[in-house]
């Protein structure tokens, strides 16, 4: 069995999930709406765009991963590192203000599916960087 195989078959429904949970609010949809809709508002430099750019990003890096395994480490440490920073500003919300509104039911789960992805991103590198040709049996 390839060391990818069960990695890269969650690939692709986790960039399926990012693209839907992209467009539904994650924050109160009366004053804030989806993450394209607050970037539409803000501006470039907003928070809600950086979050755009990472969200596009992470898609991006799990739609090449699911229809190229990876071999090298480069694609599962960026998908670790992009859904690792979407989860910290999930659970800061810069540029919200005070009191910092509470996530909707989309916003807790984008930030499950955030957390999900970061960690089988890690585990996917950590099997990447095991070395090959090493026998696994006890005593050898």
């Amino acid at each position: 069995m390839d060391v990818n195989e069960g990695y890269v078959r969650w690939y692709a429904p986790l960039a399926v999930t990012c693209i839907v949970l992209s467009f539904q609010p994650i924050l109160p949809a009366e004053r804030y709406g989806s993450i394209w809709e607050m970037t539409g508002r803000g501006g470039s430099g907003s928070p809600a765009a950086i979050g755009a750019v990472l969200m596009a990003g992470l898609i991006a890096l799990l739609a090449h991963a699911s229809f190229r395994p990876p071999t090298r480490l480069r694609v599962p440490a960026g998908i670790a590192v992009l859904s690792g920073l979407i989860a910290v500003m999930l659970i800061t919300r810069p540029g919200v203000g005070k009191p910092r509104p509470e996530l909707t039911s989309f916003g807790d789960a984008a930030l499950a599916v955030a957390i999900c992805t970061c960690v089988l991103a890690f585990f996917h590198l950590r099997r990447l960087m095991r070395p090959r040709g090493r026998a696994r049996t006890m005593g050898v």
